[in-house]
């Protein structure tokens, strides 16, 4: 288990824990990401926000909101 910032560019990865409270857990939550969800790394640039692939969906998460998402590759 490591956090998403680390899951390199094409990996699928599921979703195992969300370490913040409920403010974050639940915009994760809408945005469709939660514990069971696999998502695909689009683009994992040094800088700028993470990219990822829910189903055709991409959605651009901040590099710290993705140090606390934790995920299983």
């Amino acid at each position: 288990m490591v956090p998403l910032i680390y899951a390199k560019a094409g990996e699928v990865v599921e979703v195992v824990r969300i370490v913040g409270g409920r403010g974050l857990s639940s915009r994760l939550a809408n945005m469709g990401i939660y514990p069971g969800v696999k998502l695909k790394v689009v683009s994992s640039a040094e800088f700028g926000p993470l990219i990822v692939a829910l189903d055709e969906t991409r959605i651009g998460l901040g590099r710290n909101m993705a140090r606390k998402i934790f995920v299983r590759v």
